[in-house]
């Protein structure tokens, strides 16, 4: 089976998996053909797209970490704000992931925004769960972590609907509300002694940042409990891969970017390095581009998370893990984020009032642009492109920047061809350092062959980027 987008689907389709209502109820059962007026009603209910049978994904088997009833058995419980049946619904997933025999997180989550917190606290609790496990906690500490996801956001149902699916920018005072939802949810469960002191910590504190930019307390670092971290981790994933009133949902690959470039900052980088062990880059089932133009569909995922197996139209499969066969051909990320950058460049580009040296970020990931920016924009003037022709359009126009920081895998050109070409027409005076989540021996390799200056691993620490890109300028301070 594999997952397609609402606008792709077609009547005569065959589902690969049922449809739920928000009451957890079948719309369309699986092996059903979608009509046209079943396709109609499904977008009318907000549903971003559907899991289908066909020959070009005959035999990828897509299943779930827990099983629906369970899901919906979840869902059921938080509707009707019945703590008793939430607790079971825990550590019963618990129990399905412990003695499950392969744990797979390859699914796309098929819902509408209108059943959002419901499904986003069972899928929070589900995450929440693995990263324990990866982490090694007990079955006991477990439960105390998913039953703190399960009731995390319990108190946003205290707050006005309006204000919680509100399109456009909060008000202080929205946004004050807003904060109060970990209070209020902890305070739903203040007098439950079968929960513990521990997943109740967990519940205040599951929006506390590792910098100490968090709520309700400001702790930072080794003061935020551990619990509350993995909740944290897991939450904020889900909330970028869903669908909301106010926002597109970002792609599997666009979250796990924005995840490993907030370590330190947001996240707690232990608690993503478990994350990313269980979680796919490009879940199994779905359809991708690959950089020479081919379809493909994702078959299997590799140890190297951002180099899957691919099956072609033509029934070939190939291995981007074995990166000696296939190191030319990459995967086309899809942003579900749409930047006019060819604007923002030249605008930048233009301001001879701003006298900070320039950095120009090389990278196809949106959210990865984004977060250099918010690292690097009060010491630099950074410059953005999605691919390689963008960055040599800019260079073209505006002459050289003042650093380059160059992803390995590019849409187009690989980063690596790209800065052969610099190096070739502009000399090998401009430095460019790497940045990317590969860190084999042939890729390090041919990145000294083109004259990096350095080669920076994802997830790395702020200061640490600011340190590297500094040194590679030759300065001795990165504030």
């Amino acid at each position: 089976m594999r997952y397609i987008s609402i606008e792709e689907t077609e009547p005569g389709m065959l589902l690969g998996k049922p449809v739920y209502d928000s009451f957890s109820r079948i719309l369309v059962a699986k092996g059903r053909p979608l009509s046209g007026e079943y396709i109609h009603k499904l977008k009318l209910r907000g549903y971003l797209g559907f899991y289908i049978e066909d020959e070009f994904s005959e035999g990828i088997d897509v299943k779930e970490a827990i099983s629906p009833e369970l899901r919906n058995r979840g869902v059921d419980a938080l509707r009707k704000k019945n703590i008793d049946a939430t607790l079971q619904v825990a550590k019963d997933i618990v129990g399905q992931l412990l003695h499950s025999d392969t744990i797979s997180l390859d699914m796309v989550d098929l819902r509408t925004f209108d059943d959002y917190t419901y499904r986003h606290s069972v899928n929070v609790a589900v995450l929440s769960t693995i990263i324990g496990m990866g982490m090694g906690l007990h079955q006991d500490e477990l439960n105390d972590v998913c039953t703190a996801a399960m009731f995390h956001d319990m108190g946003k149902l205290m707050i006005d609907a309006d204000i919680i699916n509100k399109p456009g920018r909060l008000t202080k005072e929205e946004f004050r509300l807003i904060k109060m939802h970990p209070q209020l949810s902890l305070e739903l469960l203040t007098n439950r002694w079968n929960i513990s002191i521990e997943a109740k910590e967990a519940i205040l504190c599951h929006h506390e940042n590792d910098d100490g930019s968090g709520y309700p307390r400001g702790l930072r670092k080794d003061e935020i409990p551990l619990y509350a971290k993995i909740i944290h981790v897991a939450d904020v994933y889900d909330a970028l891969t869903s669908k909301r009133a106010y926002k597109d949902p970002y792609t599997p690959s666009e979250s796990i970017e924005y995840l490993m470039g907030g370590c330190h900052i947001l996240f707690d980088e232990n608690v993503v390095k478990a994350f990313l062990k269980w979680v796919p880059v490009y879940p199994k089932g779905v359809v991708v581009k690959l950089s020479d133009g081919r379809d493909g569909i994702v078959c299997e995922n590799t140890k190297n998370p951002i180099r899957p197996k691919v099956r072609l139209r033509t029934g070939e499969v190939l291995d981007l893990g074995d990166e000696k066969k296939y190191l030319d051909i990459t995967i086309n990320p899809t942003s579900s984020v749409e930047t006019d950058f060819s604007n923002e460049m030249a605008a930048i580009g233009n301001d001879e009032d701003d006298t900070r040296p320039i950095l120009l970020t090389v990278d196809d990931t949106v959210l990865t642009l984004q977060m250099v920016r918010s690292i690097c924009e009060k010491q630099f003037k950074v410059i953005m492109a999605k691919n390689s022709k963008e960055a040599m359009h800019y260079i073209r126009k505006n002459g050289l920047p003042s650093v380059i920081l160059m992803d390995v895998m590019l849409p187009d050109a690989s980063g690596i061809e790209t800065a052969r070409i610099i190096r070739e027409m502009y000399g090998k005076d401009l430095p460019i350092l790497f940045l990317t989540a590969l860190s084999d021996r042939d890729t390090v390799q041919q990145c000294r062959e083109v004259g990096a200056n350095d080669y920076i691993v994802k997830p790395f620490r702020p200061t640490y980027l600011l340190e590297r890109i500094n040194v590679a300028l030759g300065l001795n301070r990165y504030d």
